[in-house]
């Protein structure tokens, strides 16, 4: 039994050193994202000429190595060193749905769908929303 807490000790340690302490999680905008993620994304060179406007770390830890960024310009997503992007003025169809996850399927008018997966109760109503208006604008 002792054996088990201290495992349980050691395995929680390590998974929460990976963490980031600035980034309490959920969808983030501008003026909420940490320090550390905006190094994060100008050390993998994500950007191009533009800001971003929302940002959501896709992963548990929230280790930046899986995000869905919406900028001026695109909509970006980025896993463990792929970046996928979608130009704004691209973009033929935004659709959603709900269920144990909030889908997000951008259909960009030449090329592959992006799907984005935003946990429940992490602000992609506010996503969504952004990513219209963004769309909008540029359509």
């Amino acid at each position: 039994m002792r054996i088990n807490k201290i495992l349980v000790t050691l395995i929680l340690t390590f998974s929460l050193a990976g963490c980031d302490s600035e980034n309490y999680g959920g969808v983030l905008t501008n003026n909420q994202i940490p320090q550390s993620v905006f190094n994060f994304i100008d050390q993998k060179n994500i950007l191009d000429d533009e800001y971003i406007i929302a940002y959501y770390d896709v992963t548990v830890f929230l280790n930046n190595s899986e995000s869905a960024i919406l900028t001026n310009k695109n909509i970006i997503y980025y896993k463990s060193g792929r970046v996928s992007k979608i130009p704004l003025n691209q973009i033929k169809r935004i659709d959603y749905e709900t269920d144990f996850l909030e889908y997000i399927y951008i259909t960009p008018i030449n090329g592959p769908m992006m799907t984005i997966e935003i946990a429940l109760l992490n602000g992609a109503d506010v996503f969504i929303d952004l990513l219209e208006r963004e769309f909008k604008k540029n359509s």
